[in-house]
């Protein structure tokens, strides 16, 4: 078909009830005539009506573009249940084999690179922020989410004026990070304690003041500590030489800033970056469309370096996530696995699945119609009677603030961290969290929970790199099969083919993976006193 449809906005506004697009709509038309009819816009399997106020505007050039101003409303209703990332696209039908799908461009001078965003529309009855941007591809984004606190003014100013600031300093820094600057239990609080005990000085970790971890760490680590949301917190994220962290730049400052200044920085190349992965990434494959950012020819920044457990787990990297050589890796093992220890008493049956991007919004509004909290019930459901007090809930951490005030929250244990937790596990029961591969080092049974594996691998357009030949546990499709397994593997040992499979994927157990890790960093000269 030789039409082709291209968006200039204009802009948009967000009222209490619609996302309002407004713009022109270019039609280029060189075979028939396009019914405008025909045209609407599509967003997440729904189509909407686009008005169009004025006669089209008479062809011009030899290509039979067609300029059309339209206007177009999203409801709010529509969204607030919807994914975090949402792409609008024009859709032109002239049957329903005869399809024309175009994303929508956020600009058309700007084509990339600009990270603009408009003006956010915050929902404080319904904890929600909703802002319109463009992405790296210039494509436009209606993003949905919590309430951040750099949504606030007077927080977009300190990380503005921190901008401006660092374009006159240095940039020496070492910063370290865990989950969205606040946790204090993986691989970058162990790192960074072992550097501080070698005497680095220019090395600086982020975290929140309310952590509860803070009264039990030792002063002599506080002195480097930097307070989330502080101004210094700011400058420093601008300013870093080096990050160094378990989770994507992006949590360095706060995850899904809407602050162009933060984004370009994330995205800049401009420094040095270390990938300590909150667990072993072996799991859902990365040419899956949702592990796009962890490929370098994706978002991970051009000169990062990759923590990785094993020479299976690096070839995972190599044959799946484009544009990686091995010079890239560090197979040293997960520093946290150096501390992981599990109790001699462990006998809690926990359950962790971990989270479902496309179904985040649901679960924030109405959690038990969610299909992620019916798994949940159907897991505990499938757990035999005599163990059902042995049952810890342990939802992902986007999730876990859902569950509280529903059925199944006697279920969780708020107030210890997930290594507290896995001390205590005699099995877990899991999806394809890599919190399996924790569990299983600690000596814990891990019993595998498959029933929507296909759909969920649909939705991530992937794989799982795990199958029934090199799983570390059994594999459950349903509540009868998942009974059967715990009943069997409770107090058991580890069946030698699970412990042989593991093996290949996390290479080393002689607690000495920090120590790898520090001299790959001083041999490329990432760490200096």
């Amino acid at each position: 078909m030789g039409n082709n449809l291209i968006n200039i906005k204009l802009n948009s506004k967000i009222t209490k009830e619609y996302v309002i697009l407004k713009g022109f709509l270019l039609i280029k038309d060189n075979e028939n005539e396009i019914n405008r009819e025909n045209i609407k816009l599509s967003l997440n399997e729904k189509e909407y009506n686009i008005k169009f106020p004025f006669k089209r505007i008479k062809k011009l050039g030899k290509y039979g573009t067609i300029f059309n101003y339209y206007k177009v409303k999203i409801p709010i209703e529509d969204l607030i249940t919807e994914k975090i990332h949402n792409k609008p696209f024009f859709v032109y039908k002239e049957n329903e084999e005869d399809v024309l799908k175009r994303s929508l461009r956020y600009s058309t001078i700007n084509n990339k690179n600009k990270y603009l965003i408009d003006k956010l529309k915050i929902f404080k009855d319904l904890n929600t922020t909703i802002y319109v941007r463009q992405n790296a591809k210039n494509r436009l984004v209606i993003t949905v989410r919590n309430i951040n606190k750099t949504d606030n003014k007077l927080e977009q100013i300190k990380i503005n004026l921190a901008d401006f600031i660092s374009k006159f300093m240095p940039k020496k820094k070492i910063i370290m990070y865990e989950k969205n600057s606040s946790r204090y239990e993986e691989s970058a609080s162990i790192l960074y304690e072992k550097l501080i005990d070698l005497g680095y000085k220019n090395i600086y970790y982020i975290i929140n003041k309310d952590n509860e971890k803070l009264p039990k760490i030792d002063a002599k680590y506080k002195k480097h500590f930097i307070y989330k949301y502080s101004f210094k917190h700011y400058l420093y994220f601008f300013i870093a030489k080096t990050l160094i962290g378990t989770e994507s730049p992006g949590h360095a400052i706060e995850l899904r800033t809407a602050n162009r200044h933060s984004s370009k920085r994330i995205y800049s190349n401009t420094f040095n970056y270390v990938f300590l992965q909150h667990g072993v990434m072996y799991m859902v494959a990365l040419d899956s469309g949702g592990r796009s950012f962890f490929r370098k020819d994706g978002s991970m920044p051009k000169n990062a370096k990759i923590v990785v457990s094993s020479k299976e787990e690096r070839r995972h990297f190599l044959e799946k996530g484009g544009g990686y050589t091995k010079n890239d890796f560090y197979v040293t093992g997960l520093p946290k696995f150096d501390r992981s220890i599990r109790n001699d008493n462990a006998d809690k049956i926990v359950i962790m699945p971990t989270w479902r991007p496309w179904e985040f919004n649901l679960i924030r509004v109405d959690v038990q119609q969610a299909p992620y909290y019916k798994m949940l019930e159907e897991i505990i459901s499938g757990i035999p009677k005599e163990y059902q007090d042995k049952i810890v809930l342990l939802p992902h951490p986007l999730v876990i603030n859902s569950v509280i005030n529903t059925p199944l929250g006697k279920y969780l244990e708020q107030d210890l961290s997930y290594d507290d937790i896995l001390k205590k596990t005699e099995i877990l029961i899991t999806d394809y969290s890599s919190i399996a591969y924790d569990a299983f080092y600690r000596g814990a049974k891990v019993v595998f929970w498959w029933k929507e594996k296909d759909f969920c691998m649909e939705q991530y357009n992937g794989s799982l790199m795990l199958n029934e030949n090199n799983v570390f546990g059994p594999v459950c499709y349903n509540k009868d099969e998942l009974n059967l397994s715990i009943k069997k593997l409770y107090n058991s040992k580890i069946d030698d083919l699970y412990l042989n499979n593991y093996r290949k994927i996390v290479e080393f157990h002689d607690g000495k993976n920090t120590e790898r890790v520090i001299d790959c960093l001083k041999k490329d000269k990432l760490i200096y006193k």
